[in-house]
Order: C-alpha cells, then sequence, then structure tokens
C-alpha cells in the first residue's frame, strides 16, 4: 500500500499514521485524532466520524470502510496543501 506524506516548506510533515513513520527518525511528533469508527447500532453499519462529528462514510464491511476513511482524509489534506499553495508532496 501506498503511503503519502505531504511536506511544507518549512519541513513540517503531515500524513495518516502508518508504518513510514515508524521508520523515519522525524524528530519530535504531534498526534491528533482525526476521526473515529464506530458501529451504528440502528443503520448495523460501520461509520466512519471525523473529529467535528460529521459522517465520512458507513460501510457493512470494517475494512472497506477503512479504505474509504483513508481515501476521504488524505483527500482532505492534500486539497489544504494544494490550497495553501506552500508545499510538495512526497510520495513513500
Amino acid at each position: 500500500m501506498t503511503e503519502t506524506l505531504y511536506i511544507d516548506l518549512e519541513g513540517h510533515i503531515c500524513g495518516l499514521s502508518g508504518k513510514i513513520f515508524d521508520a523515519l527518525d522525524i524528530g519530535p511528533r504531534k498526534v491528533s485524532r482525526v476521526s473515529n469508527i464506530e458501529f451504528n447500532h440502528d443503520l448495523q453499519l460501520w461509520e466512519a466520524v471525523d473529529s467535528e462529528g460529521g459522517t465520512i462514510a458507513n460501510n457493512k464491511d470494517r475494512a472497506a470502510l477503512i479504505e474509504m476513511e483513508k481515501a476521504y482524509l488524505n483527500k482532505k489534506i492534500e486539497t489544504d496543501y494544494e490550497k495553501n499553495q506552500h508545499s510538495f508532496f512526497k510520495k513513500a
């Protein structure tokens, strides 16, 4: 699986938690939870919810939902970096 890191011109690295972060010696880290996956008993579906309480997606298959959640969050990070136009991207 490909992991994407977003690096701004000041050298700050942003991305979803993955094996690449464990392999890099990047100094102190700041980790924030940006979403949760919970089972919605009323819908009988797994649901990904962002930190503001908005539904990202839902699916009967938890593994499929995790992939949907990762795609959504990566797109959100990428859009923010593109909008600010002060960064470059590194695919790992």
